[in-house]
């Protein structure tokens, strides 16, 4: 199943999600020194799976993701972050205007960055989830 974009329709949103899953992946397998096969065995994914996620070329599983954070030691919340991590920081005039003050008040406008690129993500997963065949939300 390939991503389509985020909640808005925007295609380049879901190939900007796919190349920051790429790197994130890429960068956690080299950093630990393993090979495509080590990494396999670890998480109980095929090699094949995991070469066409690091291309970029699939969008994993919630499953799968849980399979990857267990196989580097991490948690789901710390996968998610070493993704989030690699996307492009959106631009601080992208910060909601409308947001309540004291939510916002001392964080850094990489803090706010990191807000957007969350909010990204679940909009990402929730319209992943909506389309899945099967799901009671699947508008398919």
């Amino acid at each position: 199943m390939s991503v389509r974009g985020d909640s808005t329709g925007d295609p380049a949103a879901g190939a900007e999600y796919r190349a920051a899953l790429s790197r994130a992946l890429s960068g956690l397998r080299h950093g630990h020194g393993w090979s495509l096969r080590e990494l396999s065995e670890r998480s109980g994914l095929s090699v094949p799976y995991l070469s066409e996620l690091e291309r970029g070329l699939k969008a994993p599983s919630p499953e799968a993701l849980e399979s990857l954070a267990g196989a580097y030691g991490l948690s789901l919340a710390g996968l998610l972050r070493a993704i989030a991590d690699q996307l492009e920081p959106a631009p601080a005039e992208e910060v909601p205007a409308a947001a309540p003050p004291d939510v916002l008040t001392g964080l850094t406008q990489e803090d706010l960055a990191e807000l957007l690129r969350y909010a990204a993500y679940l909009r990402w997963r929730r319209e992943r989830l909506r389309s899945e065949p099967g799901n009671p939300q699947s508008t398919s």
